[in-house]
C-alpha cells in the first residue's frame, strides 16, 4: 500500500539524514534552559526558599497568592519574555526544519550545513500562518460563544442541551479544521505561496483530495498514540529507578534523562510526521 510506503520512507529518510532531528533538539534545550532561566528571574526560585527555610508548610493556594503579590512585575516581564523567545525560536527552527524537509523528499542531500541556510521569508511565512490561524480559531470560538449566549437568553430550562450542542458543535469545528490544515506546512514549503494562499489553498486541498486527507490524518493520529504510549513507558521506567535511590544529585540525574529519553521519542514522531506528510502530499499536489 502507498501509504505503508510513506510511512517506511519517512523512517528510513530520519536514518539517512540524522540531522534532520537537530532543529527540534535545539529548540528543546533552548526551551528547557528558559525554563530554567523564567524559574530564577521570576523571583519563584527566591521565594520559594525563603519559604522553606522560614520552615513554612506550603499551602499551594496561599503560596501562589503571595508569590503573585510580591513578584507580579518580575512574573510579567519574565513570562513575556519566555513567550515571545520560545515563539520566536521555535518559528525559527520550524522554518530550517521544514526547509531541510522538503529537501529529504526531493532526495537532495541534507546536512549540518542546512542549520546555518534558514530564510527570513520562511520564518515570517509561518509566523504569519500561526497569527492568521489563531485569529480563525478566536473567531470561531468567539461566535459560538456569542450564539450560545444567544441562544440560551430564549431557552427555559435547555441550557444543559444547548451546552451539549455548542461542544458538539465546537468538536466538529476542531475536526474540520484540523483536516483542512493537516498539510498547511507542505504546501507552504513545497508550492511556496504566502501564509493567506496556503490557508486557503488547504481548504481547498481537503475539499479536492478529501480520502487522502483523511487517511493521511488517521496514519499520523495512530502512529501519535504509538509512540505516546512509548514516551509512558519509558517515563514510567525511570520513575521506578529514581525512587530506588536516595542520593539528590542521581535522582536529578535520573529526572533529566528520563525526560530527554522521552522527548527523543516524541522527537523522532514529530519530525517522521513532518516528512511523512510532506510525502503524502507530494503524491498528489493541489491543482487549481
Amino acid at each position: 500500500m502507498l501509504y505503508i510506503e510513506f510511512v517506511k520512507k519517512s523512517f528510513q529518510n530520519i536514518k539517512k539524514y540524522p540531522v534532520l532531528l537537530l532543529p527540534e533538539t535545539i529548540l528543546f534545550f533552548t526551551t528547557y534552559f528558559l525554563t530554567l532561566a523564567l524559574y530564577k528571574f521570576s523571583g519563584l526560585a527566591e521565594f520559594a526558599k525563603a519559604a522553606m527555610i522560614a520552615g513554612q508548610k506550603i499551602d499551594i493556594t496561599s503560596f501562589i497568592t503571595d508569590f503573585a503579590q510580591g513578584y507580579m512585575g518580575q512574573i510579567i516581564w519574565s513570562f513575556a519574555a519566555f513567550v515571545f523567545l520560545t515563539f520566536i525560536i521555535g518559528a525559527g527552527t520550524e522554518a530550517i526544519k521544514f526547509r531541510m524537509v522538503k529537501k529529504a523528499i526531493n532526495k537532495e542531500h541534507v546536512s549540518i550545513k542546512d542549520l546555518f541556510g534558514g530564510r527570513w521569508k520562511d520564518f515570517w511565512r509561518i509566523v504569519a500562518m500561526k497569527m492568521i490561524i489563531y485569529l480563525i480559531a478566536l473567531a470561531i470560538f468567539l461566535t459560538l460563544m456569542l450564539f450560545a449566549s444567544f441562544i440560551l437568553s430564549f431557552s427555559n430550562g435547555l441550557s444543559s442541551i444547548i451546552a451539549w450542542v455548542a461542544i458538539g458543535i465546537g468538536l466538529a469545528v476542531f475536526v474540520i479544521l484540523s483536516l483542512g490544515l493537516l498539510f498547511r506546512y507542505a504546501l507552504l514549503f513545497i508550492e511556496e505561496q504566502n501564509a493567506a494562499t496556503t490557508i486557503r489553498w488547504s481548504f481547498h486541498y481537503f475539499r479536492k483530495h478529501t480520502k487522502n486527507v483523511i487517511i493521511s490524518w488517521f496514519i499520523i493520529m495512530g502512529m501519535a498514540l504509538i509512540f505516546t504510549f512509548a514516551s509512558a513507558v519509558i517515563t514510567v521506567i525511570f520513575t521506578s529507578f529514581r525512587e530506588m535511590i536516595s542520593a539528590s544529585t542521581a535522582i536529578y540525574l535520573i529526572s533529566f534523562l528520563g525526560t530527554v529519553a522521552a522527548f527523543g521519542i516524541r522527537l523522532i514522531y514529530n519530525v517522521w510526521s513532518s516528512l511523512f506528510l510532506f510525502e503524502a502530499y507530494n503524491k498528489s499536489r493541489i491543482i487549481l
